[in-house]
């Protein structure tokens, strides 16, 4: 009985793996909503402490996360949008044409874009998350965490 309704309810989510709606809905809301709780705990933090920091430098945190989400859910309907081709000045060697306008493959903007604010979300997560988070590279603690399993620094 349990392989049956195991076996039918793969064959709904493999369906539904090929739907337009799955891809680019479900699945970013699913991804989105654990970010979303956690800017809101922050957001309500600041509003319960009225301390802008740490609680808004973490809300911060999760909206970079929110925004690489969405912009990475809605990317493949950029692509489809996008300009294949732009135009690059230069100067010509004969005085009469002056300015040549030439075409070429172009530079995704989206894309770098994109990537960017990818690169900057996880390396901001990464360093918040080392550093407050679990306390470590704080001078005060020997760049070690505030609490330590081994009694002896010499161990680590």
């Amino acid at each position: 009985l349990i392989s049956d309704k195991q076996h039918a309810a793969m064959h709904h989510v493999h369906a539904w793996s090929d739907q337009l709606w799955y891809k680019n809905i479900a699945i970013p809301l699913i991804c989105l909503f654990p970010l979303w709780l956690r800017f809101n705990q922050c957001l309500r933090r600041y509003m319960d402490t009225g301390k802008r920091f740490p609680n808004l430098a973490n809300a911060f945190k999760y909206a970079m996360s929110q925004a690489v989400t969405l912009f990475g859910a809605f990317h493949p309907l950029y692509l489809m949008h996008e300009r294949n081709e732009h135009y690059d000045v230069s100067l010509s060697d004969d005085d009469e044409e002056g300015i040549v306008l030439s075409s070429r493959h172009g530079v995704n903007l989206f894309q770098i874009f994109w990537m960017g604010l990818f690169i900057s979300s996880s390396l901001y997560s990464y360093i918040w998350d080392v550093y407050m988070d679990w306390g470590l590279g704080r001078r005060e603690y020997g760049f070690l965490g505030p609490r330590l399993m081994f009694p002896r620094k010499s161990h680590y």
